[in-house]
């Protein structure tokens, strides 16, 4: 992204997740008009509204630019020890992370078979087919039943 804006202040989180941010003016930053920077400071850390504010850096553009945009691939965090942006790494996901994914995915699956039935049902009414019926809500006992049994097994691993 082009800008005519060579710096910027911007806040970082204690992981390096870049916070809010404003100009810089070139001038006061390249001439290190410590007054100048810092009231910058204090001015982007007061915009932060309550969040854990580790750090607030006078940054160039090309930095700027990877936090804000990415390279098109990665985004990008600031790497709390060396000052400089670094590839964004998720962590691994937790065991209840992983858990409530699986258990998002069988509620999902279920959703759509118990909505077959569902319409399943409705024809056999609307055909007054008893034996169908019967037959429809044994397979919707057996589907509640598994589902149950599966999110048993999820929650015990």
């Amino acid at each position: 992204m082009a800008t005519n804006v060579k710096y910027y202040c911007m806040a970082f989180l204690k992981d390096g997740t870049p916070s809010v941010r404003t100009f810089a003016s070139t001038k006061s930053v390249e001439n290190s008009d410590e007054n100048y920077i810092t009231d910058l400071k204090n001015k982007v850390m007061s915009m932060a509204n309550n969040e854990e504010v580790s750090i607030v850096d006078i940054i160039n553009s090309e930095e700027y630019n990877l936090y804000v945009n990415g390279d098109g691939t990665n985004t990008y965090i600031r790497d709390m020890e060396t000052g400089t942006p670094k590839v964004y790494v998720p962590p691994e996901p937790t065991q209840q992370e992983k858990q409530i994914t699986e258990i998002n995915a069988i509620s999902g699956s279920v959703e759509l078979q118990a909505k077959e039935l569902k319409d399943a049902m409705i024809i056999a009414l609307l055909n007054n087919d008893i034996e169908l019926q019967e037959e429809l809500k044994q397979e919707y006992q057996e589907l509640m039943s598994n589902t149950n049994n599966e999110m048993k097994e999820v929650v015990e691993k």
